[in-house]
């Protein structure tokens, strides 16, 4: 991994939804199917930002980035930082349970 990206990753976050045993990144079959989690977590998160104006897309297999429609970004390390990261890039308080956002979710994703 690059050194420019401020940080060497070498643990996994809980919300990576490894098991116990799988503390450290791992190559091969096994980094695949985490890649194709995080990608599918993103899919799922985008259809909340996108009530909120927001956008979050995986960045290096270590990382996420998230961006307003203005062209601001936040980095994110992990996604158990993400709607902190979200509420300070949006004037909308983040409320997953707001009868808004649900009927949004609802009449866009079924």
């Amino acid at each position: 991994m690059c050194v420019l990206c401020g940080e060497l990753i070498t643990n996994i976050h809980w919300s990576e939804g490894v098991s116990s045993d799988e503390k450290e990144v791992v190559v091969g079959d096994k980094q695949r199917d985490r890649m194709r989690q995080r990608l599918q977590k993103v899919q799922v998160v985008n259809k909340v930002l996108s009530f909120y104006g927001l956008q979050l897309k995986e960045w290096n297999a270590s990382k996420f980035v998230l961006s307003d429609k203005k062209g601001n970004t936040k980095i994110i390390n992990h996604l158990g930082e993400l709607w902190e990261r979200a509420d300070s890039l949006t004037s909308k308080d983040i409320d997953v349970l707001d009868t808004k956002l649900l009927g949004f979710l609802q009449e866009h994703y079924g």
